[in-house]
C-alpha cells in the first residue's frame, strides 16, 4: 500500500491527546481511555493463533462491510474514523479471503472475495488502469499489479472469463506505459522503484494463464532493471518511497516480488540467478530481528533501514513485519531451511501482542486490527489502522500453520 507518511516525533502524544478533546468525538472520558491504551505502547496477551487469526478476518469483514460489501476500506483513523474503499490492497485481500475460505471452510468469504472482484471490474478504466482512489481518477501501475494477482486467482477459482478479460486488458496497460529500460514512470506514485517487482510477479501470473508473451518480456524487462540496482552488500537501491531510507513494508514488497518471480520456474527468469540474490538481503535483516529489535522487543523490527544495513528507528512497521514473515516462510518452503520459519514465528508473536482483542470504546472499531506502526503514534500510517496490515498479518498466520502443507497465499 503506498501511503507515506513523514516520521513524527513524541510530540504527537500531545498532539493526539488534544485531537480527541474536540467536539463530536465521543467524550473526553474516552479521549482519556484512548491516549492511556494507545500512549502507553502496551503490548497484549498472546493468544492462540486461530484466536487473533478469526478478529483479524472479521474487522476485515467489517472494513469491507462499512463500505457496502465492494471493495475493504482503507484504513480506520482514530482522529476519523474510516477511510474509502482502496482498489490496491482490496485486490489482494481477495486472495487473502480466498484462502481463508478453503483452509477454514467459509464460504463467506469466497462470495466476499467475489464482490470485491466485482468492484474492481466496475471501477476499471477504459485504458485498463487501476484507479489510486475511486474518489480521484488517478491510475497507478503498482496498485494495477496488485489487483491482477486477486483477478487471476479469481478466475483460476471460479472460471469466470470475466476476471481473466479484466486481468489482460490491465496487464495491456502496464506494457503499454512501461518504459524501454523496463521500468514505470508514468502513472508510479514515486517514480521507478525495486518494489515494482509485484508487477512483474503478476504479469508473469498472467503470462502463465494466457501464453501471452508480451507479458513475460513486459516482467524480465524490468526484472533486469531492479536487479542492477541491488550492490554487492546486497541493498537495493531505489526501494523506498522517496530519496530517505526505505521502510520494511517497501524492501518486503521486493523482495516477495523477486522471490515469487523466482518460482516460477521460467527459463528467462531463471538466468538472474534471483534466490542467492535474495538470501544476501535476508542475512541482514534476519540480524535485526535477533539481535537488534525494536525497543528490545523480540521480533520487531525497525522502520526503516539505510543502506549499510544500519537503523535507528525506535518504531516498527506492522505491516512490513507481517510481510517478511511471510516471505521467510516462502523461504522456508523453497529452501528447506527451518531457520526462516523459526525468524518468522518470532516476528508473528510479536505482532499477536500488538493486536487489540476488545475494545470498551464504542466510537472505535479496532478489535482485531493491526495498527500501521508500533508505538502507533510515530512512523508508517501512525494513528490508523490500516486494511494491508491486518491482511498480511492474517496471511502470516495462515502461513504459520499452513507451510509445511505447501500453502502459497498468491498476493
Amino acid at each position: 500500500m503506498i501511503i507515506h507518511n513523514k516520521y513524527r516525533s513524541s510530540k504527537d502524544v500531545w498532539r493526539f491527546y488534544k485531537t480527541y478533546f474536540q467536539p463530536g468525538f465521543g467524550n473526553n472520558i474516552n479521549a482519556l481511555q484512548i491516549a492511556k491504551c494507545y500512549y502507553s505502547n502496551k503490548l497484549y496477551d498472546e493468544n492462540p493463533d486461530i484466536i487473533h487469526l478469526k478478529l483479524a478476518m472479521k474487522w476485515l469483514e467489517r472494513a469491507q462491510d462499512i463500505c457496502h460489501g465492494k471493495g475493504v476500506s482503507a484504513a480506520y483513523y482514530l482522529n476519523r474514523g474510516w477511510d474509502v474503499a482502496y482498489p490496491e490492497t482490496s485486490g489482494y485481500i481477495i486472495a487473502t479471503f480466498i484462502n481463508y475460505s478453503e483452509l477454514y471452510n467459509d464460504a463467506s468469504f469466497l462470495h466476499r472475495a467475489i464482490e470485491i472482484g466485482d468492484w474492481e471490474i466496475e471501477i476499471q478504466t477504459d485504458g485498463g488502469g487501476v484507479l489510486s482512489n475511486p474518489s480521484q481518477k488517478v491510475v497507478r501501475v503498482f496498485n494495477t499489479g496488485q489487483v491482477i494477482l486477486g483477478w487471476c486467482l479469481l478466475y483460476e477459482k471460479t472460471k469466470n472469463n470475466k476476471y481473466l478479460e479484466a486481468a489482460i486488458k490491465a496487464g495491456d496497460f502496464l506494457c503499454r506505459t512501461q518504459e524501454s529500460n523496463g521500468t514505470w514512470i508514468q502513472n508510479t506514485y514515486c517514480g521507478v522503484r525495486t518494489y515494482h517487482a509485484r508487477i512483474d510477479w503478476a504479469l508473469l501470473r498472467l503470462y502463465k494463464l494466457t501464453g501471452n508473451e508480451q507479458y513475460l518480456t513486459s516482467a524480465t524487462s524490468n526484472i533486469r532493471w531492479v536487479i542492477e540496482q541491488q550492490r554487492s552488500n546486497g541493498w537495493f537501491d531505489n526501494c523506498g518511497f522517496d530519496d530517505d531510507a526505505p521502510i520494511m513494508h517497501t524492501i518486503a514488497y521486493t523482495l516477495r516480488g523477486l522471490l515469487e518471480c523466482h518460482e516460477m520456474k521460467i527459463e528467462v527468469i531463471d538466468h538472474f540467478d534471483i534466490l542467492p540474490k535474495i538470501l544476501s538481503a535476508t542475512q541482514h535483516i534476519n540480524e535485526f530481528v535477533k539481535i537488534k529489535p525494536v525497543r528490545k522487543i523480540e521480533g520487531l523490527i525497525p522502520t526503516s533501514i539505510q543502506n549499510n544495513w544500519v537503523s535507528h528507528d525506535e518504531h516498527s512497521c506492522l505491516t512490513g513485519n507481517a510481510q517478511y514473515a511471510i516471505f521467510l516462510y516462502r523461504l522456508a518452503q523453497i529452501t528447506g531451511e527451518a531457520s526462516h520459519a523459526e525468524i518468522a514465528d518470532t516476528i508473528v508473536s510479536a505482532l499477536k501482542k500488538t493486536q487489540r482483542k476488545s475494545s470498551d470504546i464504542k466510537e472505535i472499531n479496532i478489535t482485531g486490527a493491526i495498527a500501521g506502526s508500533y508505538p502507533i503514534y510515530t512512523g508508517y500510517c501512525s494513528n490508523s489502522f490500516p486494511n494491508w496490515a491486518a491482511k498480511f498479518f492474517a496471511d502470516a498466520l495462515m502461513m504459520k500453520n499452513f507451510y509445511k502443507q505447501g500453502l502459497i497465499i498468491l498476493a
